[in-house]
């Protein structure tokens, strides 16, 4: 496993790039596809969303700070637990393309973040991860999966955020997601190591369908 731990230093698109078999796309080559796709418009959209943003809300007679937590809505974007998200939303409605963009931005962010993290654990796991080895890796993209994005605005500037189990803090990339995924391992390696009579039947098996198992996880999918 040095080797694998190794292997988390390098980027994540060539952790995936081998994933493929045969000249089909692997099913993280598919989000890392989508994710270059759309982070280029999504860079290209942040360079003015903040000042086109404080624009159309000043003209509504709202502003930031305080600061504004936006998150996707079933019409569109919305503000979080915030007095202020009925004036939000009229000002979406009344800027069709503005709404768009906020909504491309935390779509971006969502396919990025689902990319780099499984970038990172099928990286790290190799062709043919133990059973043991792919347990700890769903376990960790589970709990490393965040429950929910969104878009920050403090008047100047926009961040995009993920929610996690600290709260709302700024949405990880794939080093930070390596880092987190080696600490996890050598924590695991500490207080999990046990002697070979104590290990279960099958630990050091090649997993079955690990790949397909991650998919269901980063998916939120049941019966992983």
């Amino acid at each position: 496993m040095i080797g694998a731990i190794t292997q988390t230093g390098q980027t994540t698109t060539t952790g995936n790039t081998t994933a493929g078999a045969g000249g089909t796309l692997s099913v993280f080559q598919q989000i890392l596809q989508n994710a270059a796709q759309t982070s280029q418009a999504g860079a290209a959209s942040g360079d003015t969303l903040a000042s086109d943003l404080n624009a159309a809300l000043q003209a509504a007679g709202i502003s930031a700070p305080p600061v504004m937590r936006i998150v996707a809505g079933a019409n569109g974007p919305q503000l979080a637990d915030d007095v202020r998200d009925a004036t939000f939303q009229s000002v979406m409605a009344a800027n069709p393309a503005l709404s768009a963009r906020i909504s491309a931005r935390l779509s971006a962010a969502e396919i990025e973040r689902k990319a780099a993290l499984g970038s990172a654990v099928t990286q790290f796991a190799g062709d043919h991860p133990s059973n043991a080895t792919a347990d700890f890796l769903l376990r960790f993209a589970q709990q490393n999966k965040p429950q929910a994005y969104s878009l920050s605005f403090n008047g100047a500037s926009t961040e995009m955020q993920e929610l996690g189990d600290n709260g709302w803090t700024p949405l990880k990339n794939g080093d930070d997601i390596n880092k987190d995924l080696l600490a996890a391992y050598t924590g695991y390696m500490v207080t999990h190591a046990v002697s070979v009579e104590k290990r279960r039947d099958g630990d050091d098996e090649p997993a079955i369908d690990f790949k397909l198992k991650l998919a269901r996880v980063l998916d939120g999918l049941q019966g992983v």
